[in-house]
């Protein structure tokens, strides 16, 4: 009688729909066995609208404690689970009050950035061997890093080792300009990072395009690979479909509008008055297209409207689906969902880690568990537009 190998155990704090989850979840050794969200949409919805712990469920089959972590204790979520053991402790914190899309984050510090420091009170209490963190570049290299800097202190007094590191996530294979912070502590040796785990490897740039991704995902459709829940874009108004429908395929942008008298009264009035002024600011993008030979610019938690970024369709007059903009912020084409809303479902996508680079970090925790560093092909996440074929070595 032959036994199983005991699988790894992780538990994801501020789970939201499931990204990083997935990333762990869907490798043979790791067992996902603990969650919490509280479901918070926009600050104003209150708790419980984001409807994020549904789609958790859908794929994962536990559903995500509805608690505020700032006040709900790591006992009661050890025992709410019955946490024994626990390898992996996932805390990836809300990024907006440090991200630089608000001007105001260069000047005042958010009670809402506490919630990274949150997570080492769930490490004291549930002592995983390995602890990710993921956030926006400026936890790191912002005016408010004191955050990390208190964050990496804390880690270090209870006997871990830490390695932190600001990642271009193209460079490993997401098809998407994405810059992000990442923090790896552990307790069992060496933290691995993902610079550690590529090497001297690259991606080839012709694979993390907006065109192979979703040439990729059309193939994946085709193949009868996709979920249903990711076949939705929400209905366009009359004015926004005609200033779509005049912006320049293949990267075009409000800008090109404005740029002629007949087509700048279909500007917003917001873009008009910064055309006018001469200040167009840090709003190139809204109402953009993307463009079939690049990366997609960063997809944030408000792209399920095209005012808000580059989100409109390279060719077509229309947003992305749900399906597509999943596939740019690497989510297998069978990723369920489950959120009433369609905005909420947008939502999920954008506040999500990559799952494509998720899996590397579950390769990296594997690494770090048996101390052999996993071969270049199994760091491709199935169904995703990342293939071990776009992998080479640097010349």
């Amino acid at each position: 009688m032959t036994t199983s190998m005991p699988s790894w155990t992780v538990a994801d704090l501020f789970s939201c729909g499931g990204g990083t989850s997935a990333g762990f979840g869907r490798k043979e050794k790791f067992q996902l066995v603990a969650a919490l969200d509280s479901e918070i949409a926009k600050p104003s919805g209150g708790p419980g609208t984001s409807d994020c712990n549904a789609t958790y469920e859908a794929n994962h089959g536990i559903r995500p404690l509805a608690e505020d972590i700032a006040t709900f204790s790591p006992a009661s979520f050890k025992d709410a689970f019955g946490i024994q053991d626990l390898s992996v402790l996932i805390s990836c914190a809300p990024c907006t009050d440090f991200s630089r899309a608000k001007p105001e984050n260069h000047i005042r510090d958010s009670k809402k950035n506490d919630l990274v420091g949150r997570g080492v009170d769930y490490v004291e209490a549930l002592r995983p061997e390995i602890f990710f963190l993921e956030n926006a570049r400026e936890l790191i290299s912002g005016n408010l890093k004191h955050h990390h800097t208190r964050l990496c202190e804390r880690l270090k007094q209870l006997g871990y080792e830490v390695r932190s590191e600001v990642l271009r996530l193209d460079r490993y294979g997401l098809p998407q300009i994405r810059e992000r912070a990442v923090v790896i502590a552990s307790r069992i040796g060496q933290p691995r990072t993902l610079s550690d785990l590529w090497g001297d490897w690259e991606v080839d740039r012709n694979a993390i395009t907006v065109r192979s991704a979703l040439e990729r995902l059309e193939e994946a459709k085709e193949a009868s690979e996709t979920h249903p829940s990711g076949d939705f874009h929400p209905r366009t108004g009359h004015e926004v479909s005609l200033r779509i429908a005049a912006t320049p395929k293949d990267g075009g942008s409000w800008i090109d509008l404005a740029r002629h008298p007949h087509t700048r009264e279909l500007l917003p009035p917001v873009c008009l008055r910064r055309w006018e002024s001469g200040k167009i600011g840090s709003h190139p993008d809204v109402y953009g297209r993307m463009a079939w030979d690049r990366p997609s610019p960063t997809i944030k938690r408000e792209c399920g409207h095209v005012g808000n970024g580059r989100y409109t369709h390279p060719e077509k007059n229309r947003l992305l689906t749900v399906r597509e903009m999943a596939t740019l912020q690497g989510f297998p084409f069978d990723y369920v969902f489950a959120a009433r809303s369609i905005a909420n479902r947008y939502r999920h996508i954008g506040d999500a880690v990559p799952p494509l680079i998720a899996w590397q970090f579950a390769c990296l925790a594997e690494w770090m568990k048996i101390g052999r560093r996993p071969e270049p092909e199994q760091w491709v996440m199935p169904k995703t537009s990342l293939c071990s074929a776009d992998l080479r070595r640097q010349r």
